[in-house]
């Protein structure tokens, strides 16, 4: 067999990490099979929830489980580990640092990517525990980059699209997007990320929204992913592979 073994640290949601799987197929420049990623995924839908925890709504951690299944993949072969949560990247440093095989910082290269396209001031759709955390801001800012969150009735709209309704199965408005979009440009974005990979799930293929370039977190990391296996992407020139 040929080609690095990527490990999926899934389950945080189901739903999102079968989207990365299919991302990462779509989104590979591949004439035959073995042309695809060698991935090993782990769909651990236990994982305590990160957006409580960081918000001081449980006591559960996610970490102790986020590292067991990374040093699950890891003894299983993995050369690298792909994580598709945003949220879950709050607790980033803690997990590579018990890990002896990298892991994509998909926050990180989802920043690097919009400063890559021209973007100065992006605004960033996200679950609550991501915006506590500003896991966004952080990375922008270390690219001179500028990043605002929703108010607080706009993030309360994103939070309901993200656990009512993707993460619950059920139908997204697709319009919804455009009213997500609209007070970040109203603000002074000039590009949206989508850092939530249930929005992902829900908008992914959108370009832009209320006027503004979208960017995918989700997209940016299977792009990442796929160049770290050693395969070709179809869409790969603005990626930094910093981490």
């Amino acid at each position: 067999m040929s080609g690095r073994l990527v490990g999926v640290l899934g389950g945080t949601g189901p739903a999102a990490t079968a989207y990365f799987l299919q991302r990462l197929v779509e989104r590979t420049e591949a004439r035959c099979d073995q042309d695809h990623v060698r991935t090993l995924a782990f769909n651990d839908t236990a994982i305590p929830d990160r957006t409580a925890f960081l918000l001081g709504r449980s006591d559960r951690s996610p970490l102790e489980a986020l590292i067991e299944d990374g040093s699950l993949l890891e003894a299983c072969g993995c050369d690298l580990l792909a994580l598709p949560c945003n949220t879950a990247h709050g607790f980033f440093d803690e997990l590579q640092g018990a890990l002896g095989i990298p892991v994509v910082h998909m926050v990180r290269e989802t920043a690097a990517a919009a400063s890559a396209v021209g973007l100065a001031r992006i605004g960033v759709l996200a679950t609550s525990g991501t915006v506590a955390a500003d896991l966004y801001g952080r990375e922008a800012a270390r690219l001179g980059v500028d990043c605002l969150y929703p108010d607080a009735t706009t993030q309360g709209q994103v939070n309901r699209v993200i656990f009512d309704e993707v993460k619950a199965g059920r139908p997204v408005d697709a319009a919804a997007l455009e009213r997500l979009a609209a007070p970040l440009r109203a603000a002074g974005c000039d590009g949206v990320v989508l850092g939530c990979t249930e929005l992902s799930l829900a908008f992914g293929g959108v370009t832009q929204a209320a006027g503004l370039p979208m960017v995918d977190a989700l997209d940016v990391l299977a792009d990442c992913v796929i160049m770290r296996a050693g395969r070709p992407s179809k869409t790969s020139k603005n990626l930094s592979l910093q981490n």
